[in-house]
C-alpha cells in the first residue's frame, strides 16, 4: 500500500508543480493507482467487518469505534480516495482544455 500511496503522492506534487510534460500519462498512472488503493480500501473494509462482527463490545458504537482503532487504513483510504479524485478530476479538466 505504501508504494501506491508513494506513486499518488508523487503524482500529485508533479501536477502541483506544473512541471510535467504528459498530462495524459500522468492522468492515466494517478487512474491506475487510484484502483489499486482502491483494492487496499476493500482488503481493509473486509478487515474493518471482521473486527467489528468480533468485537467483545456489546453495542455498535463499542464494536464501530474497535474496529476502527484495529483497522486505520480503512480511513486513510477513503479520504486519499476522495483528494485523488478531486485530483483525477482537475486533471481531466485541463486535458479537455487543450
Amino acid at each position: 500500500m505504501q508504494q501506491v500511496l508513494d506513486k499518488i503522492t508523487a503524482i500529485i506534487e508533479t501536477y502541483e508543480s506544473g512541471a510535467f510534460k504528459d498530462l495524459h500519462v500522468m492522468h492515466r498512472e494517478l487512474t491506475s493507482n487510484m484502483y489499486y488503493l482502491s483494492q487496499e480500501q476493500v482488503n481493509a473494509r473486509q478487515r474493518w467487518l471482521n473486527a467489528y462482527y468480533n468485537s467483545k463490545e456489546s453495542t455498535n458504537a463499542g464494536k464501530e469505534r474497535d474496529a476502527d482503532s484495529t483497522v486505520r487504513e480503512l480511513y486513510l483510504c477513503r479520504k486519499i480516495m476522495e483528494a485523488a479524485k478531486g485530483v483525477a478530476i482537475s486533471m481531466s479538466l485541463e486535458i479537455k482544455l487543450n
